[in-house]
């Protein structure tokens, strides 16, 4: 009797665990039901049983957490107010779907950063065009225009036409030598401001053209720019035809459209005062930081702009000498080198260039 004891007992301990066992792996049927069924009947009565699983402890707090995981199981489709049981399958399809329209309809979509006009075209809406607004205006700093630590003579001069006044500057033929020349040391600013887009040409008045088709740079420093026969004061078609006039060549004192006084700087003007390197010639409103040397000739030589805020770091100046019919002569300043136009030209017509003016001597 006492043997069977132990044999007894433990086959009551068995029993009770199975018990157990059984019951768990009810519950875990139960829950695996609910969360995963595909029908919709199935996953209402998951949702509404109220059931929470093993761990909850019948606690507030994992009911409330086995509600939201019942609810995240079904999703709204776009345009319909009823849920879905196979939420995976409708949120999918609705995103490859294309917007279905009325065939001619048009829709305009404006977001933070463009505008786009739509059309329906086969019962799909198209994008016919994208606006993109403008960027801002950021005019450069030009407080260090004329700016250099290497003292040269500054003047000014005030064009008797238009009452504009220009800084000058002496230059030095050489180092020690008496021979000097009083230039601007800023770009001519005289005539009328036309688009750039439109190249109109009309002898009877002075036309100007202005960095990025603004004026604020015509009258901030840069100046005007001018076609090859505007700036020589002569008739338009000597932009396509030799003019012939080969009286001084590289030393040639032409006045152009330079006040009574002066005149357009030749090339042994630029090649013999106004040598040196870019640097030399440079203005430190190109720069937001000091360079070597920047300026040293108080030349103050302003880029053409790319854009509000960037340059190409390099410009052209006008030269009152020819190649032949269509090419004439110019000078290139950059901010490593001067390329002093004796094999330097440009396209009489199509380039549009800035003026220096040189006192006459």
């Amino acid at each position: 009797m006492n043997r069977l004891l132990p044999f007894a007992l433990a086959l009551v301990a068995a029993t009770m665990f199975f018990t157990a066992c059984g019951d768990d792996s009810g519950s875990g049927a139960s829950d695996e039901i609910s969360m995963n069924s595909s029908d919709d009947e199935g996953l209402d009565a998951a949702s509404s049983s109220g059931k929470t699983s093993k761990n909850s402890s019948s606690s507030k707090g994992s009911t409330a957490k086995s509600s939201e995981s019942a609810a995240s199981s079904t999703s709204v489709i776009p345009g319909t107010d009823r849920g879905s049981s196979s939420s995976g399958v409708a949120s999918s399809s609705s995103v490859f779907l294309p917007r279905r329209c009325e065939e001619g309809a048009k829709d305009t979509v404006v977001k933070e950063n463009s505008t786009a006009y739509m059309t329906c075209r086969d019962n799909y809406w198209r994008t016919d065009t994208i606006i993109y607004p403008p960027k801002p205006k950021v005019y450069p700093n030009m407080d260090r225009q004329f700016d250099t630590e290497y003292d040269p003579v500054y003047g000014e001069f005030t064009d008797p036409r238009d009452g504009q006044v220009y800084k000058t500057v002496v230059l030095y033929e050489s180092y020690q030598s008496e021979n000097t020349i009083e230039v601007f040391a800023q770009n001519l600013n005289y005539g009328e401001m036309v688009d750039s887009s439109v190249h109109r040409l009309d002898d009877g008045k002075v036309e100007k053209y202005c960095e990025l088709n603004d004026e604020w740079f015509c009258e901030n420093g840069w100046g005007g720019r001018y076609t090859w026969s505007e700036a020589m004061g002569i008739s338009s078609k000597y932009d396509s035809v030799l003019w012939k006039d080969t009286t001084g060549g590289n030393t040639r004192i032409h006045q152009g459209i330079c006040p009574e006084g002066w005149h357009i700087m030749n090339g042994y003007e630029w090649e013999n005062y106004a040598k040196g390197t870019g640097l030399d010639m440079a203005s430190k409103a190109n720069w937001g930081f000091d360079k070597m040397y920047v300026n040293s000739s108080g030349m103050s030589v302003l880029f053409d702009m790319r854009d509000y805020e960037l340059s190409w770091m390099l410009t052209d100046f006008v030269l009152p000498q020819e190649m032949n019919d269509s090419l004439a002569n110019v000078v290139s300043v950059n901010d490593d080198y001067v390329s002093y136009g004796k094999s330097v030209g440009a396209f009489k017509r199509m380039n549009i260039l800035y003026i220096r003016c040189v006192k006459d001597y």
